[in-house]
Protein backbone atom coordinates (compact mmCIF):
# COMPACT_ATOMS: atom_id res chain seq x y z
CA UNK A 1 0.00 0.00 0.00
CA UNK A 2 1.28 3.62 -0.79
CA UNK A 3 -0.75 6.44 -0.71
CA UNK A 4 -0.23 10.54 -0.41
CA UNK A 5 -2.65 12.09 2.24
CA UNK A 6 -3.87 15.85 2.93
CA UNK A 7 -2.64 15.86 6.36
CA UNK A 8 -5.19 17.84 7.66
CA UNK A 9 -7.88 15.74 6.29
CA UNK A 10 -6.14 12.62 7.91
CA UNK A 11 -5.79 14.45 11.17
CA UNK A 12 -9.20 14.92 11.31
CA UNK A 13 -10.30 11.54 10.29
CA UNK A 14 -7.72 10.61 13.52
CA UNK A 15 -9.05 12.36 15.46
CA UNK A 16 -12.40 10.76 15.17
CA UNK A 17 -11.24 7.35 15.29
CA UNK A 18 -9.00 7.86 18.37
CA UNK A 19 -11.98 8.81 20.22
CA UNK A 20 -13.07 4.96 20.14
CA UNK A 21 -9.39 3.73 20.65
CA UNK A 22 -9.38 2.00 24.36
CA UNK A 23 -6.60 3.09 26.34
CA UNK A 24 -6.68 -0.07 28.31
CA UNK A 25 -7.81 -3.59 26.73
CA UNK A 26 -7.10 -6.88 27.49
CA UNK A 27 -7.21 -7.46 23.69
CA UNK A 28 -3.84 -4.70 22.66
CA UNK A 29 -4.83 -5.32 18.81
CA UNK A 30 -7.73 -3.11 19.67
CA UNK A 31 -5.29 -0.58 20.28
CA UNK A 32 -4.99 -0.61 16.35
CA UNK A 33 -6.45 1.77 13.61
CA UNK A 34 -7.25 -0.32 10.53
CA UNK A 35 -6.11 1.62 6.85
CA UNK A 36 -7.27 0.18 3.98
CA UNK A 37 -7.58 1.60 0.30
CA UNK A 38 -11.23 1.70 -1.36
CA UNK A 39 -12.47 2.72 -4.46
CA UNK A 40 -9.84 5.84 -4.50
CA UNK A 41 -10.08 6.82 -0.53
CA UNK A 42 -8.77 5.80 2.18
CA UNK A 43 -10.80 4.10 5.07
CA UNK A 44 -10.14 4.56 8.72
CA UNK A 45 -11.47 1.88 11.02
CA UNK A 46 -11.29 2.02 14.85
CA UNK A 47 -12.97 -0.48 17.83
CA UNK A 48 -13.69 -1.05 21.59
CA UNK A 49 -16.19 -3.80 20.67
CA UNK A 50 -18.97 -1.47 21.74
CA UNK A 51 -18.78 1.04 19.79
CA UNK A 52 -17.21 1.20 16.20
CA UNK A 53 -15.68 4.10 14.08
CA UNK A 54 -15.45 3.92 9.86
CA UNK A 55 -14.25 7.30 8.48
CA UNK A 56 -13.50 8.12 4.83
CA UNK A 57 -10.88 10.16 3.33
CA UNK A 58 -11.41 11.82 0.10
CA UNK A 59 -8.63 13.99 0.16
CA UNK A 60 -5.85 10.91 -1.06
CA UNK A 61 -3.80 9.76 -3.71
CA UNK A 62 -4.00 6.08 -3.85
CA UNK A 63 -0.66 4.96 -5.60
CA UNK A 64 -0.80 1.18 -4.68
CA UNK A 65 -4.20 -0.68 -2.84
CA UNK A 66 -3.72 -2.22 0.39
CA UNK A 67 -4.68 -2.62 4.09
CA UNK A 68 -2.45 -2.54 7.29
CA UNK A 69 -3.13 -2.13 11.40
CA UNK A 70 -0.94 0.99 12.74
CA UNK A 71 -0.90 1.92 16.56
CA UNK A 72 -3.23 4.38 17.19
CA UNK A 73 -1.17 6.22 19.47
CA UNK A 74 2.09 6.61 17.59
CA UNK A 75 0.21 7.37 13.76
CA UNK A 76 -2.30 9.93 15.72
CA UNK A 77 1.06 11.86 17.42
CA UNK A 78 2.74 11.31 13.84
CA UNK A 79 0.21 13.15 11.94
CA UNK A 80 -0.71 15.84 14.48
CA UNK A 81 2.90 17.44 14.59
CA UNK A 82 3.82 17.04 11.74
CA UNK A 83 3.38 20.73 9.82
CA UNK A 84 3.39 19.73 5.67
CA UNK A 85 0.56 20.03 3.90
CA UNK A 86 0.74 16.31 2.40
CA UNK A 87 2.26 12.99 4.00
CA UNK A 88 3.05 9.88 2.54
CA UNK A 89 2.70 6.35 3.87
CA UNK A 90 3.92 2.90 2.19
CA UNK A 91 3.81 -0.17 3.79
CA UNK A 92 7.18 -2.29 3.05
CA UNK A 93 6.95 -5.99 4.74
CA UNK A 94 5.80 -5.21 8.52
CA UNK A 95 6.79 -1.78 8.41
CA UNK A 96 5.32 1.32 7.95
CA UNK A 97 7.16 4.07 6.36
CA UNK A 98 5.56 7.80 7.07
CA UNK A 99 7.31 10.49 5.23
CA UNK A 100 6.49 14.50 5.68
CA UNK A 101 8.77 16.65 3.58
CA UNK A 102 11.99 17.04 6.12
CA UNK A 103 10.98 13.66 8.33
CA UNK A 104 10.43 10.13 8.28
CA UNK A 105 9.32 8.00 10.38
CA UNK A 106 9.49 4.19 10.71
CA UNK A 107 7.14 1.95 12.67
CA UNK A 108 5.94 -1.89 13.11
CA UNK A 109 2.84 -2.77 11.49
CA UNK A 110 -0.20 -6.24 11.89
CA UNK A 111 -1.55 -7.68 10.14
CA UNK A 112 -4.90 -6.13 8.96
CA UNK A 113 -6.26 -9.78 9.42
CA UNK A 114 -6.30 -9.63 13.14
CA UNK A 115 -8.77 -7.26 13.30
CA UNK A 116 -12.23 -7.45 14.52
CA UNK A 117 -14.34 -7.83 11.71
CA UNK A 118 -16.29 -4.19 12.08
CA UNK A 119 -20.62 -4.33 11.95
CA UNK A 120 -22.04 -3.66 8.65
CA UNK A 121 -25.69 -3.42 8.64
CA UNK A 122 -27.77 -3.40 5.43
CA UNK A 123 -30.40 -1.59 4.23
CA UNK A 124 -31.11 2.56 4.22
CA UNK A 125 -31.68 4.28 7.69
CA UNK A 126 -35.09 4.58 9.58
CA UNK A 127 -34.35 8.39 9.80
CA UNK A 128 -32.82 10.94 8.51
CA UNK A 129 -32.61 14.31 10.54
CA UNK A 130 -29.85 17.94 10.07
CA UNK A 131 -26.63 17.84 12.00
CA UNK A 132 -27.19 20.87 13.85
CA UNK A 133 -30.74 19.61 14.98
CA UNK A 134 -28.82 16.48 16.35
CA UNK A 135 -26.32 18.43 17.53
CA UNK A 136 -29.03 20.37 19.53
CA UNK A 137 -30.78 17.21 20.77
CA UNK A 138 -27.43 15.29 21.99
CA UNK A 139 -26.17 19.43 23.32
CA UNK A 140 -29.72 19.27 25.26
CA UNK A 141 -29.55 15.54 27.12
CA UNK A 142 -25.96 14.37 27.01
CA UNK A 143 -25.35 16.40 30.56
CA UNK A 144 -27.95 14.98 31.85
CA UNK A 145 -27.21 11.89 31.78
CA UNK A 146 -25.54 9.49 34.96
CA UNK A 147 -21.66 9.22 34.57
CA UNK A 148 -21.35 5.61 36.84
CA UNK A 149 -24.02 3.61 38.94
CA UNK A 150 -25.96 0.10 38.30
CA UNK A 151 -29.04 1.45 36.65
CA UNK A 152 -27.31 0.70 33.26
CA UNK A 153 -30.12 2.83 31.97
CA UNK A 154 -29.23 5.57 33.45
CA UNK A 155 -25.78 5.64 31.85
CA UNK A 156 -27.37 6.30 28.41
CA UNK A 157 -29.77 8.84 26.27
CA UNK A 158 -33.35 7.55 25.48
CA UNK A 159 -34.09 7.90 21.73
CA UNK A 160 -37.57 7.33 19.63
CA UNK A 161 -39.58 9.36 17.17
CA UNK A 162 -42.70 10.90 17.68
CA UNK A 163 -44.75 11.49 14.58
CA UNK A 164 -42.04 13.68 12.15
CA UNK A 165 -40.11 14.45 15.84
CA UNK A 166 -36.83 13.32 17.05
CA UNK A 167 -36.73 12.96 21.14
CA UNK A 168 -33.60 12.33 23.32
CA UNK A 169 -34.29 12.43 27.32
CA UNK A 170 -31.47 11.39 29.96
CA UNK A 171 -31.68 11.26 33.28
CA UNK A 172 -29.22 10.76 36.47
CA UNK A 173 -32.07 10.14 39.01
CA UNK A 174 -32.54 13.74 40.29
CA UNK A 175 -33.33 15.66 37.19
CA UNK A 176 -34.32 14.72 33.66
CA UNK A 177 -33.92 16.64 30.17
CA UNK A 178 -36.11 15.83 27.33
CA UNK A 179 -35.32 17.20 23.97
CA UNK A 180 -36.89 17.29 20.30
CA UNK A 181 -36.54 18.18 16.82
CA UNK A 182 -37.94 17.93 13.56
CA UNK A 183 -36.82 15.37 11.44
CA UNK A 184 -36.38 15.47 7.27
CA UNK A 185 -37.57 12.46 6.78
CA UNK A 186 -38.71 8.97 8.24
CA UNK A 187 -37.80 5.97 5.97
CA UNK A 188 -39.43 3.07 8.71
CA UNK A 189 -42.95 2.21 8.18
CA UNK A 190 -43.93 3.55 11.54
CA UNK A 191 -48.06 1.97 10.92
CA UNK A 192 -46.33 -1.61 10.20
CA UNK A 193 -43.22 -1.30 12.17
CA UNK A 194 -43.58 1.27 15.37
CA UNK A 195 -40.52 3.11 15.70
CA UNK A 196 -38.95 1.98 18.78
CA UNK A 197 -37.28 3.33 22.71
CA UNK A 198 -33.88 2.43 22.42
CA UNK A 199 -31.16 3.72 25.20
CA UNK A 200 -28.03 4.83 23.19
CA UNK A 201 -24.94 5.00 25.60
CA UNK A 202 -24.10 8.55 26.63
CA UNK A 203 -20.59 7.97 25.71
CA UNK A 204 -21.82 7.25 21.94
CA UNK A 205 -24.02 9.77 21.99
CA UNK A 206 -20.93 12.19 22.98
CA UNK A 207 -18.71 10.64 20.03
CA UNK A 208 -21.89 11.24 17.29
CA UNK A 209 -21.83 14.58 18.99
CA UNK A 210 -18.13 14.97 17.99
CA UNK A 211 -18.90 13.88 14.16
CA UNK A 212 -21.14 16.75 13.77
CA UNK A 213 -18.76 19.03 12.23
CA UNK A 214 -21.19 20.35 9.53
CA UNK A 215 -24.47 21.26 10.71
CA UNK A 216 -26.06 21.84 7.46
CA UNK A 217 -25.15 17.74 6.22
CA UNK A 218 -27.26 15.17 6.82
CA UNK A 219 -27.42 12.39 8.99
CA UNK A 220 -29.11 8.87 9.17
CA UNK A 221 -29.74 7.20 11.68
CA UNK A 222 -30.75 3.60 11.52
CA UNK A 223 -32.18 0.91 15.10
CA UNK A 224 -31.87 -2.61 15.22
CA UNK A 225 -32.70 -4.87 18.05
CA UNK A 226 -29.22 -4.13 19.72
CA UNK A 227 -27.50 -1.51 17.75
CA UNK A 228 -27.67 2.06 16.19
CA UNK A 229 -25.82 2.87 13.61
CA UNK A 230 -25.28 7.09 12.64
CA UNK A 231 -24.27 8.00 9.14
CA UNK A 232 -22.84 11.21 8.11
CA UNK A 233 -21.14 12.47 5.22
CA UNK A 234 -17.69 10.79 5.76
CA UNK A 235 -18.46 8.68 8.68
CA UNK A 236 -20.36 5.54 9.67
CA UNK A 237 -20.51 5.09 14.02
CA UNK A 238 -22.20 1.84 15.55
CA UNK A 239 -22.97 1.12 19.04
CA UNK A 240 -24.58 -1.35 21.32
CA UNK A 241 -27.63 -0.32 22.67
CA UNK A 242 -27.97 -0.12 26.51
CA UNK A 243 -30.47 -3.00 28.34
CA UNK A 244 -32.42 -1.75 31.09
CA UNK A 245 -35.78 -0.02 32.12
CA UNK A 246 -35.50 3.97 31.47
CA UNK A 247 -38.33 5.92 33.46
CA UNK A 248 -41.60 6.83 31.80
CA UNK A 249 -40.65 10.17 31.44
CA UNK A 250 -44.18 11.07 30.44
CA UNK A 251 -45.02 10.41 33.70
CA UNK A 252 -42.33 12.14 35.55
CA UNK A 253 -42.89 15.46 33.93
CA UNK A 254 -45.29 17.25 36.08
CA UNK A 255 -48.76 17.98 34.60
CA UNK A 256 -49.97 20.53 36.42
CA UNK A 257 -48.51 23.90 38.21
CA UNK A 258 -49.87 26.65 39.99
CA UNK A 259 -46.71 28.87 40.34
CA UNK A 260 -45.09 30.33 36.84
CA UNK A 261 -41.74 32.22 36.86
CA UNK A 262 -40.69 33.75 33.47
CA UNK A 263 -37.30 35.43 32.91
CA UNK A 264 -34.29 35.95 30.80
CA UNK A 265 -32.14 32.64 30.08
CA UNK A 266 -28.38 34.24 30.54
CA UNK A 267 -29.64 37.27 33.61
CA UNK A 268 -31.02 34.20 35.42
CA UNK A 269 -28.27 31.88 34.80
CA UNK A 270 -26.21 35.02 36.03
CA UNK A 271 -28.04 34.79 39.09
CA UNK A 272 -27.74 31.28 40.09
CA UNK A 273 -24.05 31.51 39.13
CA UNK A 274 -23.82 34.17 41.92
CA UNK A 275 -26.15 32.46 44.08
CA UNK A 276 -23.64 29.63 44.11
CA UNK A 277 -20.43 31.29 44.91
CA UNK A 278 -21.35 30.99 48.64
CA UNK A 279 -22.82 27.04 49.01
CA UNK A 280 -20.42 24.61 50.25
CA UNK A 281 -20.19 20.61 50.35
CA UNK A 282 -22.25 20.62 53.15
CA UNK A 283 -24.80 22.57 51.71
CA UNK A 284 -24.93 22.63 47.80
CA UNK A 285 -28.35 24.27 47.44
CA UNK A 286 -29.61 27.74 46.69
CA UNK A 287 -32.99 29.19 48.23
CA UNK A 288 -35.23 30.68 45.52
CA UNK A 289 -37.91 32.60 47.39
CA UNK A 290 -40.42 33.75 44.68
CA UNK A 291 -43.30 36.16 45.63
CA UNK A 292 -45.21 38.53 43.55
CA UNK A 293 -44.04 41.29 45.42
CA UNK A 294 -39.89 40.85 45.15
CA UNK A 295 -39.93 38.61 41.95
CA UNK A 296 -37.19 36.08 43.12
CA UNK A 297 -34.16 36.11 46.21
CA UNK A 298 -31.74 33.43 45.47
CA UNK A 299 -29.93 32.81 49.08
CA UNK A 300 -26.66 30.77 49.90
CA UNK A 301 -25.32 29.72 53.00
CA UNK A 302 -21.92 28.82 54.38
CA UNK A 303 -21.32 28.46 57.66
CA UNK A 304 -17.79 28.90 57.32
CA UNK A 305 -17.23 31.32 54.31
CA UNK A 306 -20.93 33.90 54.61
CA UNK A 307 -23.77 34.15 52.97
CA UNK A 308 -25.06 35.15 49.45
CA UNK A 309 -28.18 37.12 48.29
CA UNK A 310 -29.24 37.90 44.99
CA UNK A 311 -32.32 39.74 43.62
CA UNK A 312 -33.88 39.02 40.62
CA UNK A 313 -36.23 40.85 38.94
CA UNK A 314 -38.65 38.38 36.91
CA UNK A 315 -42.35 38.19 36.19
CA UNK A 316 -43.99 35.52 38.94
CA UNK A 317 -47.50 34.27 38.95
CA UNK A 318 -49.15 32.37 42.02
CA UNK A 319 -48.91 32.11 45.58
CA UNK A 320 -44.76 32.76 46.97
CA UNK A 321 -43.13 29.70 47.39
CA UNK A 322 -39.94 29.08 48.59
CA UNK A 323 -37.83 26.02 47.27
CA UNK A 324 -34.35 24.82 47.12
CA UNK A 325 -32.65 23.37 44.04
CA UNK A 326 -28.92 22.43 43.28
CA UNK A 327 -27.49 25.10 41.38
CA UNK A 328 -25.10 23.25 39.65
CA UNK A 329 -28.12 21.59 38.31
CA UNK A 330 -30.19 24.66 37.05
CA UNK A 331 -26.74 26.17 35.52
CA UNK A 332 -26.43 23.05 33.35
CA UNK A 333 -29.62 23.36 32.25
CA UNK A 334 -29.66 27.13 31.59
CA UNK A 335 -26.22 26.69 29.60
CA UNK A 336 -27.93 24.33 26.99
CA UNK A 337 -30.90 26.74 26.01
CA UNK A 338 -31.14 28.20 22.90
CA UNK A 339 -33.98 30.71 23.41
CA UNK A 340 -33.79 34.02 24.85
CA UNK A 341 -36.43 33.56 27.68
CA UNK A 342 -37.10 30.41 29.76
CA UNK A 343 -40.48 29.64 32.30
CA UNK A 344 -39.91 27.76 35.39
CA UNK A 345 -42.98 26.14 36.82
CA UNK A 346 -43.26 24.57 40.78
CA UNK A 347 -45.72 23.08 43.22
CA UNK A 348 -44.90 22.56 46.22
CA UNK A 349 -41.23 23.21 47.82
CA UNK A 350 -41.34 19.00 47.97
CA UNK A 351 -41.91 18.83 44.38
CA UNK A 352 -39.93 18.71 40.89
CA UNK A 353 -39.54 22.23 39.31
CA UNK A 354 -39.78 21.96 35.45
CA UNK A 355 -38.28 24.88 33.20
CA UNK A 356 -38.89 25.10 29.73
CA UNK A 357 -37.35 26.79 26.80
CA UNK A 358 -39.59 26.88 24.17
CA UNK A 359 -41.85 23.73 22.68
CA UNK A 360 -38.28 21.74 22.25
CA UNK A 361 -36.66 22.07 25.38
CA UNK A 362 -37.87 20.43 29.07
CA UNK A 363 -35.75 20.02 32.51
CA UNK A 364 -37.50 18.25 35.08
CA UNK A 365 -35.57 18.68 38.57
CA UNK A 366 -35.79 17.64 42.24
CA UNK A 367 -35.64 20.08 44.80
CA UNK A 368 -33.46 19.50 47.99
CA UNK A 369 -33.80 19.77 51.65
CA UNK A 370 -32.53 23.35 52.72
Amino acid sequence: MRVICNRAALLEALTVAATVVPTRTTKPILQNIKISTSDGELLIEATDLEVSVQYRDAQVQVEAEGEILLPADKLFAIVRETRDDTISISIEGNEAHIKGADSFFKIFTQSAAEFPQLPSIAGEGDVEVTAGVLKQLAGQTLFAAAREGTRYAFNGVLTTLDKQQLIMVATDGRRLAMSRGDVMQVFRDVKTAPFPKVIIPARAVNLVDKLLTDLESNVTIKLTENQAVFTTKNATLTTNLLEGQFPPYEDVVPKEADKKMIAGTADLLSAVRRAALLTSDDSKGVKLDFAREHGLILQSRNAEAGEARVDFACKFDGQPIAIGFNPTFLADALKVVDTDEVSFEMTTPMRPGLLRAGTSFLYVIMPVNL
